[in-house]
């Protein structure tokens, strides 16, 4: 029996506390690494890769350690965050607070299923496949002694075959179906919301520091239609191949820089809702969705879609539909967002209220995998439909290598 799991966790609904994170040395001995990462090798459950070797799982475990106490970046590298240059309301360990899920539940408790859950994915997304054994065979393992239970565990964590249910991740696009309704032609008129009471025939103009961000909500069938979304952005280094953190200071220098936005749709009822959110020119990651006004509580810090605004330019980047609870072609059900791109579809529904800013929209370019320091939420991946991975620029390359990378 096997479980594909589809770039995302329910397993940890919890947000980490602000104080959660603790230094790591990451100078373990060999055999202390050892130790510890044989504590999810249990007589009930193992991971398991083809062909890898004990050594390498003993590598990847202390590394996912690391990366889910906020130690390490994906890519390796030591995230450097001080509480007194930057704003501790955009930090990374502050990232998924909002919400104050942790605030009822205890710190120890938080910690440990946080951790746990995060090192989980990032074992699965780095190819590792959890395997959870049948009874009777459990049992046997347990009745083995130490030496012999670790002579059965260092052959069979690379094993070919395994015996038992199945859990891995072998995908991270988000789900596509033929029930799933992201590329049928409007039946209804769109609409554009420009903030607050802001007429949307009103002309938008950009400064010279400005870019905008075009997207829409798409909501064209039944399982759509009358749901709400969200969609949170961050402001990415590709350099350093992490975020920009906003200063503490910021107001007091008059830094007017995007470092964080969140798009919320406005109009559920509306089939196609533009929206247009202006932001300072560079990159930028889609950090986490939700839908049904349900917390957003992941991060995409083992890949994340990036892509670029241009300063002056109408950004088009993608129509997000979200869909709850929708039966799929297979019988399963299926609640999340669906992404699709249509820039000429969005051309044409934007010059009907601002025909100035459709003469200068264009499609932003996304490239996958971007990767960032993880820590406040739920940690994983997700790759955009139809995209390639993010080239390194040679900063970042050269980062990646270093031991420490100050944060931005």
């Amino acid at each position: 029996m096997k479980k594909i799991l589809l770039g995302c966790s329910a397993a940890a609904l919890f947000v980490q506390p602000l104080c959660a994170q603790e230094s790591e040395k990451g100078d373990d001995s060999a055999e202390e690494i050892a130790k510890d990462a044989a504590r999810d090798l249990k007589d009930s459950r193992f991971y398991n890769k083809p062909g890898a070797t004990r050594a390498e799982y003993d590598a990847d475990w202390q590394a996912c350690r690391m990366i889910a106490r906020g130690s390490k970046t994906p890519a390796g590298s030591v995230p450097v965050y001080d509480p007194n240059l930057y704003n501790s309301a955009l930090s990374p360990l502050a990232a998924g607070a909002a919400s104050g899920i942790g605030a009822a539940i205890g710190k120890a408790i938080v910690e440990g299923q946080m951790r746990r859950a995060n090192r989980r994915n990032c074992l699965l997304i780095k190819g590792w496949r959890l395997v959870e054994l049948p009874s009777e065979q459990a049992a046997k393992i347990a009745a083995l002694s130490d030496e012999e239970r670790d002579s059965y565990f260092a052959t069979m964590v690379g094993a070919q075959e395994v015996e038992g249910e199945i859990t891995e991740m072998t995908n991270f696009t988000p789900v596509s179906d033929e029930r799933l309704n992201m590329d049928a032609a409007l039946t209804r008129p769109p609409s554009l919301y420009l903030g607050k009471k802001v007429d949307p025939a009103v002309p938008v103009r950009l400064g010279d520091d400005e870019g905008a961000l075009v997207l829409a909500f798409r909501r064209n069938d039944a399982g759509s239609m009358g749901r709400s979304a969200l969609i949170e952005i961050r402001r990415f280094d590709r350099d350093k191949g992490d975020l920009f953190y906003q200063p503490r200071d910021w107001k007091k220098k008059g830094d007017r820089t995007t470092y964080f936005v969140s798009v919320a749709s406005k109009d559920k009822k509306a089939p196609y809702e533009l929206q247009i959110v202006k932001l300072t020119p560079g990159w930028y990651i889609l950090q986490t969705d939700s839908i049904a006004k349900v917390p957003a509580n992941t991060t995409n810090c083992f890949g994340a879609p990036a892509f670029e605004v241009k300063a002056g330019k109408f950004n088009y980047f993608t129509d997000a539909t979200p869909f709850v609870d929708v039966s799929l072609s297979t019988g399963k059900r299926f609640s999340g967002m669906g992404y699709a791109r249509h820039f000429e579809a969005a051309r044409g529904a934007l010059a009907q209220f601002q025909p100035d800013a459709e003469a200068n929209m264009v499609e932003a370019r996304i490239e996958n995998g971007a990767t960032y320091s993880c820590a406040g939420q739920v940690m994983t991946r997700m790759d955009f439909p139809g995209v390639s991975d993010l080239v390194p620029t040679p900063a970042a390359s050269e980062a990646s290598e270093s031991e420490e990378v100050p944060a931005p």
